[in-house]
């Protein structure tokens, strides 16, 4: 395994059996599979589940009781890293009573207020800041410069609060506006231009199943659009299950392509189940052997 590459444990369906529950499960995981990161659920309300603990509609933005009900309080260690993954804006269905897809408006001030607040209060809950966030980019009413923007409000927002700014990452998303390499490729120099001190802390998650997906047989072409130092984290997985080298996705490929990074990266095995997670970080280290 390169020294560079650092693992994130997933946040997989048992870690959120009547709730989300919280660090100390998801962190007793980590450490035994030699992952660095633990990703923690910071959704709004998304699901008949998490509609019966707190009251609340699907798509509704977390309040402090909302949180005291879904996450479990505190730490088991100062030194936990753990990625909060916010709203991606799915469709939401809360049994029979109906689905709702919750927008993400970066291009709404007021709504981005209120988006860092629930981040925080998350945050506040485990009692230490998380080491980075990972947002989405929502429909194309938002725009580079708006979602830059708002990155730049959470990281003062969350070092006002914590003395600490955490690392921000945005994941190309299927049918929102960044999704393909291009899009990817504009969004990174736009984030130059606005700032180079920013792309230390600021950068793309790859979701290779979801860059396949939008792309098809254009899928090499548009992922060697993407500069290297863009990318902070990938997400890899099959469809959320444990990739192979059968895929449709040219998986020798991916992996040729991500060993030509320098930098420090982590890599998320983005699937629901335990046994999926541990044959998903197996199925990395011997691609980069």
């Amino acid at each position: 395994m390169k020294r560079n590459i650092s693992y994130v444990f997933p946040n997989i369906s048992a870690f959120n059996r009547n709730g989300r529950g919280g660090l100390h499960n998801r962190y007793e995981t980590a450490q035994a599979e030699n992952c660095i990161f633990v990703e923690v659920p910071a959704d709004f309300i998304k699901n008949k589940t998490e509609v019966q603990l707190t009251g609340k509609e699907l798509g509704t933005i977390l309040t402090d009781d909302d949180i005291k009900n879904l996450y479990d309080f505190g730490t088991p260690s100062e030194n936990v890293k753990y990625i909060l993954h916010t709203e991606p804006s799915l469709s939401r269905r809360n049994g029979n009573l109906g689905c709702k897809t919750p927008p993400l408006l970066w291009n709404d001030r007021k709504w981005v207020d209120n988006f860092i607040r629930m981040a925080i209060k998350i945050s506040k809950r485990f009692g230490i800041p998380p080491a980075g966030i990972e947002i989405h980019p929502g429909g194309r009413s938002n725009t580079n410069e708006d979602l830059i923007r708002s990155i730049i409000a959470i990281r003062t927002l969350f070092k006002k609060k914590f003395d600490l700014a955490p690392f921000i990452v945005v994941e190309n998303r299927t049918g929102q506006f960044i999704s393909d390499g291009k899009q990817i490729f504009n969004f990174w120099e736009t984030l130059l231009s606005t700032g180079q001190w920013l792309c230390e802390f600021v950068g793309i998650v790859l979701d290779i199943q979801q860059l396949y997906t939008v792309t098809k047989k254009d899928f090499l072409n548009q992922l060697n659009l993407i500069p290297h130092k863009a990318v902070k984290g990938l997400h890899i997985h099959c469809r959320h299950r444990t990739p192979s080298i059968k895929n449709e996705i040219p998986w020798e490929s991916v992996f040729s392509w991500l060993k030509k990074m320098e930098h420090e990266i982590f890599i998320n095995p983005e699937v629901h189940h335990l046994s999926q997670a541990v044959d998903t970080i197996k199925f990395c280290k011997q691609m980069i052997r």
